[in-house]
């Protein structure tokens, strides 16, 4: 069975990049909702799985409607730990640094290619960091796809396109949102620790 998972932080954190009440109604509305629907629809003899588990055998069998539930469930917790507005959050390691300037030239051509994706997003989805073998790539998804139990992707930071995501706050301007969250709310240490190097 899932369970919900809390915040590392209070729904003011973000402010004002991302307010108290779309936090709130992201996390304990939106995402809690997914996580009730996927115990809802988790099979008894899976019930004792973890989440990646789960993300990977909906896939592998074809369960779509199972799969759209722990897939958001996954993206959710992901997109909500990476967030951060802690300057200690903030600081680059070397190693990461390496990759995003032999990928990227630069942290700003980057984050240009983050908001980028974003904005080519038709429709619901998510912008991902991702490590493909030796190599940083920007990726984007459609609804609850993920790059979660893909063989070869390191999944290292995401952004959640979803208009309830950003709606209350910027309404139709996803330039905005995804602009003030990719430049001020990246949480670069988690990301280093993702790296996994």
């Amino acid at each position: 069975m899932l369970e919900i998972k809390p915040l590392k932080y209070d729904l003011e954190a973000l402010a004002p990049i991302i307010s108290s009440q779309t936090l709130f109604f992201h996390h304990d509305k939106h995402y809690a909702g997914y996580v009730v629907k996927a115990n809802e629809l988790l099979p008894p003899k899976w019930k004792h799985k973890n989440l990646e588990e789960l993300v990977s055998l909906a896939r592998e069998k074809g369960e779509n409607a199972l799969f759209n539930q722990v897939a958001q469930v996954w993206n959710h917790e992901f997109f909500f730990d990476g967030l951060s507005v802690s300057s200690e959050d903030h600081k680059i390691s070397d190693d990461l640094m390496f990759y995003i300037r032999k990928d990227y030239n630069s942290v700003d051509n980057l984050k240009a290619e983050l908001i980028k994706t974003a904005m080519a997003r038709f429709g619901s989805g998510w912008v991902w960091l991702v490590l493909d073998g030796e190599h940083l790539k920007i990726q984007s998804t459609l609804n609850a796809e993920t790059p979660c139990g893909q063989k070869g992707f390191v999944p290292l930071w995401t952004l959640d396109v979803w208009e309830h995501a950003y709606y209350l706050d910027y309404q139709n301007k996803r330039l905005d949102y995804a602009t003030e969250v990719v430049n001020k709310a990246i949480n670069w240490r988690l990301v280093n620790e993702r790296l996994g190097i």
